[in-house]
């Protein structure tokens, strides 16, 4: 009888235990979010390098990339996510400089864990998943003067 209380009490204190773990999974605040990181493009993983995407409230947008260059160029500029009909929402926007978009894209998901875009005119989808943007990327060494490239201006 001693041995089978002793049994049932370590099953339970088990039971109890694992109840009372954490409910996530991945072990992130996901409030603490404040941009997404390319991970996926063209239907594979992303390219040789890191994107990073900030969209502000505000309609402004920060993007940091690091593609055959030392350190992140920052880029920045306005938005818009607009209804479209038959496209649903379809986000625009223009850089600092003047200079548009390369693309307009269909947002197809877009939540703090995960934003899918796919861009109109070649159909392309870029999928980025929620991250907090690191400081050293924010605030590090950036490649101001390096100009866009068609191949890294696909990816807004």
């Amino acid at each position: 009888m001693k041995i089978g209380l002793k049994i049932l009490t370590v099953v339970v204190v088990a039971l109890l235990a694992g109840g009372c773990g954490s409910s996530d999974k991945g072990g992130e605040d996901e409030s603490n979010y404040d941009g997404w990181v390319l991970t996926e493009w063209k239907g594979g993983d992303a390219l040789a390098g890191t994107v990073y995407l900030q969209l502000g409230e505000d309609g402004t947008f920060t993007l940091y990339q690091s593609i055959k260059t030392f350190g992140y160029a920052k880029y920045t500029g306005t938005y818009t996510i607009s209804a479209v009909p038959e496209a649903g929402q379809v986000l625009s926007g223009t850089y600092t400089d003047g200079t548009p978009l390369d693309n307009t894209y269909v947002v197809e998901k877009m939540t703090k864990k995960e934003l899918r875009l796919r861009a109109q005119k070649d159909g392309i989808v870029s999928v980025y998943s929620g991250v907090t943007i690191p400081a050293l990327v924010k605030d590090g060494i950036t490649g101001k003067s390096l100009r866009m490239t068609v191949e890294t201006k696909a990816f807004l």
